[in-house]
């Protein structure tokens, strides 16, 4: 058992909190626009920030230091395809791999029992950064509205307005979690601010 920063859990994690203490972290998640705001992230934050993809943005993306999921079996397919793509010029395929401890593949860490847990698999990365002492930690591709996944061409994402709530919810106990977080764009943008706020 681990308890850091108003958390507790389980797993093989407790080797990583305060890991990254004052790296920064950028969270990719699907939202369309997401290539362009992890290049703007860097220009803001500099690179030697930490990158974080949620579920399969991370197939795609040039750099991740962290492939994060709450969907464990396609993260498995998400990881292989990573791991055997031969199409990244400077990419990389030494990453670490998160999940919410429900498959517990031993070379994975496994954040067993996060209490509590967010409900997207962005804002569950946005929690590891947090408890890995990521600051700041800007959100890309996560912008917690209808808009369109990357590969989309119509939003439909009806469970928004609940992540949201729980968004609230959860900053609203730990303000000093919501102070390190910043958005790029959609509804996050405007409850965290963005980069240059």
């Amino acid at each position: 058992m681990w308890e850091a920063k108003g958390y507790h859990g389980a797993g093989n994690v407790g080797e990583l909190i305060d890991s990254l203490a004052s790296r920064p972290a950028i969270i990719a998640g699907n939202g369309k626009g997401v290539f362009d705001e992890v290049e703007e992230a860097y220009t803001s934050v500099g690179n030697m920030a930490v990158v974080f993809s949620a579920n399969d943005v991370g197939v795609y993306l040039p750099v991740v230091h962290h492939m994060v999921s709450l969907h464990g079996p396609k993260l498995m397919h998400w990881v292989e395809l990573r791991r055997d793509s031969t199409s990244r010029p400077n990419g990389n395929n030494d990453f670490r791999v998160h999940d919410a401890g429900l498959h517990g593949k031993a070379d994975w860490y496994q954040w067993e029992h996060l209490t509590p847990i967010m409900s997207l698999s962005g804002y569950f990365a946005m929690q590891i950064a947090y408890l890995m002492g990521c600051f700041p930690i800007v959100l890309c591709g996560c912008p917690g509205d209808s808009t369109p996944r990357f590969w989309e061409t119509k939003g439909v994402n009806p469970g928004y307005v609940r992540s949201q709530q729980q968004i609230k919810e959860e900053m609203g106990y730990k303000p000093d979690f919501k102070k390190v977080v910043r958005s790029m764009s959609g509804w996050t943008r405007s409850y965290f601010g963005g980069v240059d706020a």
